[in-house]
């Protein structure tokens, strides 16, 4: 039942103007766990992108001074990629056009994901 919610949320996310994909990922295995959106290749692009936050952790001991590391942006010709924790060992990855994204809105429906992943 929480899977299906967590499914449900991801959708929702996915779904908001101007956000082409979302992606929950396992952090160590790089696994995706759901990927929703119309961005095709959005599966690939999230194991992918996993790698930057394993590399993040490797480092992490270089950043102490500005604490954990709350998201990440990468910004492209074509779009942007936010990668965020989002519950115990897990990522969330989204895609994004240039346009605006209502961020607040998208990080309150990241936050009830996260605690829907802390459940499993």
């Amino acid at each position: 039942m929480k899977a299906k919610v967590i499914h449900v949320v991801l959708n929702s996310m996915a779904e908001m103007p101007g956000v082409d994909g979302c992606a929950l990922v396992e952090v160590d295995a790089g696994m995706v766990w759901h990927s929703a959106g119309q961005m095709q290749g959005m599966q690939n692009l999230a194991e992918a992108i996993s790698d930057y936050w394993r590399l993040y952790k490797r480092l992490d001991h270089h950043f102490t001074d500005l604490g954990d590391m709350k998201a990440s942006v990468f910004m492209h010709a074509k779009g942007n990629i936010t990668v965020l924790p989002c519950g115990k060992g897990m990522l969330l990855v989204a895609v994004s056009q240039k346009s605006t994204v209502n961020w607040a809105q998208w990080q309150g429906k990241a936050r009830e994901l996260a605690k829907l992943v802390d459940l499993l």
